[in-house]
C-alpha cells in the first residue's frame, strides 16, 4: 500500500491535509481513517474496495501550535498501513 499524507497553511484560519492511498496489486482498500491531533475527522468503509482513494480535509488543527495527523488505510485483507505528520 503506498500512503501519501501532507498538511498546506489554510489562508483563511488552521491547515488543509491531503491523504491518499493507492494499492498494491493484489489487494484494495477497504477503508480510510484520518485523525487530527489524535481526533478522528474522517472514518470511512468502502463497498466495494477501491484501487485508489483521496481526500482533503479543509480548517483542520491549531495554528499556531505543534499539530498531527495520522493516516489508516485499511486493506481488503485486513491489513492496516499508516503514515503520519507533524508540525508547529
Amino acid at each position: 500500500m503506498k500512503l501519501s499524507l501532507a498538511h498546506q497553511k489554510d489562508p483563511a484560519i488552521g491547515w488543509d491535509i491531503s491523504a491518499s492511498a493507492t494499492a498494491d496489486g493484489g489487494e484494495k482498500i477497504s477503508g480510510a481513517q484520518i485523525l487530527v491531533n489524535g481526533s478522528s475527522k474522517y472514518n470511512k468503509s468502502f463497498n466495494p474496495p477501491l484501487s485508489q482513494w483521496q481526500q482533503q480535509l479543509t480548517q483542520q488543527g491549531q495554528y499556531p501550535g505543534d499539530n498531527t495527523s495520522r493516516l489508516e488505510v485499511t486493506s481488503d485483507k485486513g491489513s492496516v498501513s499508516e503514515a503520519e505528520d507533524a508540525w508547529s
